[in-house]
């Protein structure tokens, strides 16, 4: 028998999202090859570099060099890059100055991410929300860049991309760990759960940003469960990441770590899994 097609679903979760990494380690570990990924926020950014062959071990080296620290990501972006503050902030008004998801994206890509959405090596369904119709909207086809900024696009913080028309923002918003979209065709779906229990703040008071991302990601794990309880998927993973905040970017070394402890667990499944099916 030929080996099973498996649907991944990769959710979102801003920088808890850098949690994916060893979980598509293990497909590569396994010699696994998804038949399809779907991705919304992080997940999406993730998602596309994985989908475009970008194996998961160079998608965490190359994150890691960026976000080693802040000093190390302004060398990368504004240096090896060469980008320029202008290039990355977008004035909407007097007082509204968001990052521009588009640029951002283009800049933090490691080379090699397909320049399409369609040209992806496995096919790939970036999930958005469509601010208009209050819907979410995937996208197969068109600008990766543009796509997944779509995707990661979070209100008051980082740009929404207006496509044939439309504003699309946060894909989490609407489906935060999008298995659905990746269950027609396949015999096994996994799911990627990264927007789990949030750790107590380290500060008695909250930045701006802390509370408006993390009020996003409880509703993002509301949705998830919800939609979990409805129609879940055969495998569901949430990485043991409990100890790290929505805007822990820098301390990426030590969340792939604490998410690695989730990789036995992921292998397991999926070696029963497989095995029940062929």
């Amino acid at each position: 028998m030929s080996a099973p097609r498996i649907g991944l679903a990769l959710g979102g979760g801003a920088a808890r999202g850098l949690a994916h990494i060893p979980m598509l380690e293990v497909f590569d570990e396994m010699g696994i090859k998804p038949a399809v990924i779907a991705g919304c926020s992080f997940g999406a950014l993730v998602g596309a570099a994985y989908a475009s062959g970008i194996p998961a071990k160079d998608i965490g080296d190359h994150a890691r060099h960026i976000l080693a620290n802040r000093v190390q990501a302004a060398k990368y972006l504004f240096g090896v890059k060469g980008a320029r503050l202008r290039d990355l902030l977008q004035r909407k008004s007097l007082t509204s100055l968001l990052i521009d998801g588009e640029q951002l994206t283009s800049f933090i890509f490691p080379d090699g991410v397909a320049k399409h959405v369609e040209d992806a090596e496995i096919p790939l369904k970036i999930v958005t929300t469509d601010f208009a119709e209050r819907r979410e909207h995937v996208i197969s086809s068109g600008p990766m860049c543009r796509a997944v900024a779509a995707s990661i696009a979070i209100p008051g913080l980082i740009s929404a991309p207006t496509i044939d028309g439309r504003l699309y923002v946060d894909g989490g918003i609407t489906n935060p760990v999008p298995f659905d979209h990746v269950r027609p065709g396949s015999d096994l779906v996994v799911a990627i759960d990264v927007t789990g229990r949030l750790r107590q703040p380290r500060r008695a008071h909250h930045s701006n940003m802390e509370l408006a991302v993390g009020s996003m990601l409880i509703m993002f794990h509301q949705i998830a469960v919800l939609r979990r309880q409805q129609n879940p998927p055969d495998i569901y993973i949430n990485p043991p990441i409990e100890g790290f905040m929505a805007n822990d970017f820098f301390r990426i070394s030590e969340m792939i770590e604490a998410a690695s402890k989730a990789k036995d667990e992921l292998k397991r499944a999926l070696e029963l899994r497989i095995e029940r099916i062929t």
